[in-house]
């Protein structure tokens, strides 16, 4: 029998997830906009436009991580929150502080792209992305917690394994903050070979999940 909850219970963890996954897309389509503000050639004192491209090279290189991010995180958005049936207030919040570090995704895109070689610059970066990565795995974690709540129609394995790689995701993120001051250049490549591998490693236990049921 489901506990009927007291009219100000209702009142203080009434979530509307509609109105929230709207704001998710307006912040991440804002967000995408607001990176490209920052392609541009830097200030040379040349009117060579070869050199100006050439040295524009390495913020076209950060564009396109940070989009490619942003864009990354919006899909899984959309594709995960199929699942979830319900909501309140912790995951709200979790999922304001996650779109806090996508906000902050062009201004560390910025800094790097200004101070591309500079190992503060990549850290910078790095940290923010593990930051966010963690409020996401918070996200999850909460919602395998209270599946049965929040979740009710999916399988919790598959949540379990959405959790899972999430937190590897944060842990990776984690580890290219030191890693930008051994070489700016391995902690490059780990943003861009780190989370795709990590999403190979996912989609193959789910579909391994898939494969592992009984046929109806």
């Amino acid at each position: 029998m489901k506990k009927k909850l007291s009219p100000l219970h209702e009142l203080t963890s009434y979530v509307n997830q509609e109105r929230l996954i709207f704001l998710v897309d307006g912040v991440f389509a804002i967000t995408m906009t607001l990176l490209v503000l920052e392609l541009r050639p830097p200030e040379l004192e040349t009117s060579d436009l070869a050199a100006a491209l050439q040295a524009m090279l390495p913020r076209l290189y950060i564009y396109l991580i940070a989009f490619y991010s942003i864009a990354n995180h919006w899909v899984v958005h959309q594709r995960m929150f199929r699942h979830i049936t319900d909501m309140d207030t912790t995951m709200l919040w979790l999922t304001i502080l996650s779109l806090l570090f996508i906000t902050l995704i062009p201004a560390a895109t910025a800094i790097v792209g200004r101070f591309p070689g500079e190992e503060l610059a990549v850290a910078c970066f790095s940290a923010n992305s593990f930051l966010q990565a963690m409020t996401v795995w918070m996200f999850w974690a909460y919602v395998v917690k209270n599946q049965k709540h929040f979740a009710s129609h999916s399988d919790p394995h598959l949540l379990e394994i959405t959790s899972q790689v999430w937190l590897v995701i944060a842990i990776g993120w984690l580890v290219s903050i030191p890693l930008s001051f051994i070489n700016v250049y391995l902690a490059y490549a780990s943003w861009i070979i780190l989370p795709n591998l990590v999403g190979v490693w996912g989609n193959r236990r789910r579909h391994q999940l898939q494969n592992a049921k009984p046929a109806k």
